[in-house]
């Protein structure tokens, strides 16, 4: 069995107080040949004095970036894991074996690329799950029809993370852009791990109705250039979501 070593990125601005619980799930892992690498940019909350009064972590202050896609990029410089992940600001770990089963698994499968499932939670009530992505077995013909694993749920060998860098053209789909263009790439051996990874906290970009329109006309642009029936790429990738929404 190889002892991967796994580095995750945290990427903030005005974090708190739920960076605080993101970085607990991280320390609370079971296993331990890890890493966390925390970008943070100028923030008008405690975020900078909290973190500089962490030990055992790098933090690399970003004053140049466009956007947290360009944070993500300055992260990887700063790796030196086998395999990187990433972990916002807003969640946390699924639980503390969530490393621990990643890392069984690769040491079974040799993948280039992990993925799995998520689930959301109330901004307010971490306990209060209001949607579950589950996110099915890879096929490559799905991304067509709007189909995309979870940004925060994938885990890739630091090398290909590396070759494909976020673009900060795209502050909201910049992951969309990413993981089609990894996804779609027929070199990387990629994998669904079907567990839960992550929990997100709502009330993020990827989530806000307020940014809906903008972050439509950015998975608009990202489509074009993959796809050549892109509008139904894109209905798809927004009709995907209703099934993800708890009803009590």
């Amino acid at each position: 069995m190889k002892n991967f070593k796994i580095s995750i990125i945290t990427v903030v601005k005005n974090g708190m107080p739920y960076l605080k619980d993101a970085i607990n799930s991280f320390n609370n892992q079971t296993y331990k040949n890890i890493e966390q690498i925390i970008v943070y940019s100028n923030s008008i909350d405690q975020t900078e004095k909290y973190l500089l009064s962490l030990k055992n972590k790098k933090i690399i202050k970003d004053e140049n970036s466009d956007n947290k896609f360009g944070s993500l990029n300055l992260a990887v410089e700063y790796c030196s894991g086998d395999y990187v992940g990433i972990l916002h600001a807003d969640d946390f770990f699924y639980n503390e074996k969530t490393i621990e089963k990643i890392v069984n698994f690769l040491n079974h499968n040799e993948s280039d690329i992990v993925y799995g499932n998520i689930k959301f939670c109330s901004q307010s009530d971490s306990k209060k799950i209001t949607r579950t992505w589950n996110s099915k077995k890879f096929n490559r013909s799905s991304l067509k029809f709007g189909w995309m694993p979870p940004h925060t749920s994938i885990f890739l060998k630091k090398k290909i993370l590396e070759n494909n860098l976020y673009s900060e053209k795209y502050s909201i789909s910049g992951d969309y852009d990413f993981i089609l263009r990894i996804f779609l790439n027929k070199d990387y051996k990629i994998e669904f791990f079907d567990d839960y990874l992550v929990t997100m906290r709502t009330g993020g970009d990827s989530t806000s109705f307020k940014l809906f329109y903008k972050k439509f006309n950015q998975d608009i642009e990202i489509t074009k250039k993959f796809f050549r029936y892109y509008l139904i790429s894109v209905a798809f990738k927004i009709l995907r979501k209703i099934n993800q929404f708890v009803f009590k």
